[in-house]
Parts: C-alpha cells; structure tokens; sequence
C-alpha cells in the first residue's frame, strides 16, 4: 500500500512515527531497536523510525533500515509531512 503519506508524531528526541491505516499483526517481535530501524506498531497501526538506539520500547515488528539520512530525521517538526515509498535498487 506505498506510498504513504501521513503527518509526523514524535516520542521524545529518538523516534519519530507516522500512523496508518494499515491492520496487521506482529512478528517477530523485538523491544530492541538500532538507529536506522524502520519498525511497524500493531497496536497503533503506526510505523516508527528510530533516530537513536533503543530499549525497553514497545513490542513492534521490524519492515526496513533506513540505509543513510537517518539524522535528518532530526530536523522534522510535529505535523510535517512524511512520505514513505519504496525505491527500487538495479
């Protein structure tokens, strides 16, 4: 269901996250997440981005790693606009 496109949420300085209305359930679970990890919200129907190193967070599953522009991420205000799509690689 790419692209999405939804207004920008932040939990404190290290994630940021944008809801869906996407309805699925978890896999795979992890409460562990590294800079970079893209992880989807079951509960929430959200998808998080992480902008820093994580634990102890909610149970989510991890769909990407964002490969550079992470700390970009930082400069996103509450409200901003966010795109998600996928980019194809040849």
């Amino acid at each position: 269901s790419l692209p999405i496109q939804s207004n920008v949420h932040k939990m404190g300085n290290s994630v940021i996250y944008i809801q869906t209305t996407i309805n699925s359930g978890i896999e795979r679970s992890r409460t562990e997440f590294k800079k970079g990890d893209i992880a989807f919200l079951p509960t929430e129907g959200s998808i998080c981005f992480y902008m820093d190193d994580i634990s102890d967070g909610k149970p989510m599953t991890i769909i990407g790693k964002m490969m550079d522009g992470v700390d970009k991420l930082k400069t996103v205000k509450p409200s901003d606009v966010l795109s998600l799509s996928r980019n194809w690689f040849v």
